[in-house]
C-alpha cells in the first residue's frame, strides 16, 4: 500500500492544479446504483448554498488502462461534510462527459479513524489491482453503495481528523477501447430546514480514463499516443 498518499498529500497535491499521472497510485471506491445521471444545462441546480463540502479543489486525473477489456478505473478523496454543522441530505448525483463511459457506479468508503485517502487505481469494491504487482489489495474501511437520501452530519472540522474518521464519496467508472471521462459532476443536496430548495455542489476533478477516443483531449502527455 506505500502507493497510497496520505491524506494531507493528496489536498496539497490538489491545491497546485497539477495534472497527475496516475499509473502506479491506487484508489477505494464503492458502487452506486440509480442516483447518477447525465447532466445538461436545463437540469442545474441553484449553487452557493457553502454548506456541502468535499474538500477539495480541482485538477485532472489519469489512469492508464490493462490490455484486456473492458475494465474499471476508481476515483476517490472526496469527503463529504458539513462547512457550517448543519445537517443536509443528498438527493442526487450528476456528471458531464465528453467520451460517455459504458456504466458509473458510486460507493461510500467509511472510516472511522485517519487513514490514508484513495485516489485513483483499477477495479472496484472489494477487489482493487495493484498495476504493478497485478495483486489484489486489501483497503479498510466499511463499503456501502450510494443511495438518495444521504444525510450529511459530519463536520468539516473533524472529519479525517484523529479518531474521527471520514466518509468518503468513489466514483467507480466501466470503460471499453474507447475509454471514458468524467469532466464534471454535481452533488445536488437539501439543507436541513429547507427542502424546498435544491442546491448543488460542483466537482471540478476531470476523471480520465485512457483509450482510442480520450488521447490528446486534455493534454497530449496524459494519455499514450
Amino acid at each position: 500500500m506505500n502507493d497510497v498518499m496520505a491524506r494531507q498529500e493528496v489536498t496539497q497535491a490538489r491545491s497546485s492544479r497539477a495534472i497527475r499521472r496516475l499509473r502506479n497510485l491506487f484508489v477505494i471506491i464503492l458502487a452506486a446504483f440509480m442516483a447518477f445521471s447525465v447532466a445538461s444545462d436545463s437540469e442545474l441546480h441553484p449553487s452557493g448554498a457553502g454548506i456541502l463540502s468535499v474538500q477539495t479543489s480541482s485538477g485532472l486525473i489519469v489512469v492508464e488502462g490493462p490490455e484486456q477489456q473492458p475494465w474499471i478505473g476508481s476515483f476517490g478523496s472526496y469527503f463529504l461534510c458539513t462547512e457550517t454543522g448543519r445537517g443536509l441530505t443528498i438527493k442526487k448525483i450528476r456528471y458531464e462527459s465528453p467520451v460517455r463511459p459504458i456504466s458509473v457506479d458510486l460507493w461510500l468508503r467509511r472510516v472511522h479513524k485517519n487513514s490514508s485517502s484513495i485516489i485513483s487505481t483499477r477495479g472496484e469494491p472489494p477487489n482493487f489491482l495493484d498495476p504493478k504487482t497485478g495483486s489484489w489489495l486489501d483497503v479498510g474501511g466499511e463499503y456501502a453503495a450510494f443511495r438518495p437520501g444521504l444525510r450529511v452530519t459530519r463536520p468539516c472540522s473533524k472529519s479525517g481528523k484523529g479518531s474521527h474518521g471520514f466518509t468518503e464519496l468513489i466514483f467507480a467508472v466501466k470503460v471499453g477501447s474507447r475509454g471514458g471521462v468524467i469532466r464534471k459532476a454535481w452533488i445536488d443536496y437539501e439543507i436541513d430546514g429547507n427542502p424546498q430548495r435544491l442546491y448543488s455542489l460542483q466537482l471540478r476533478w476531470v476523471m480520465v480514463l485512457c483509450g482510442d477516443e480520450v488521447r490528446g483531449i486534455y493534454d497530449e502527455n496524459a494519455c499514450g499516443a
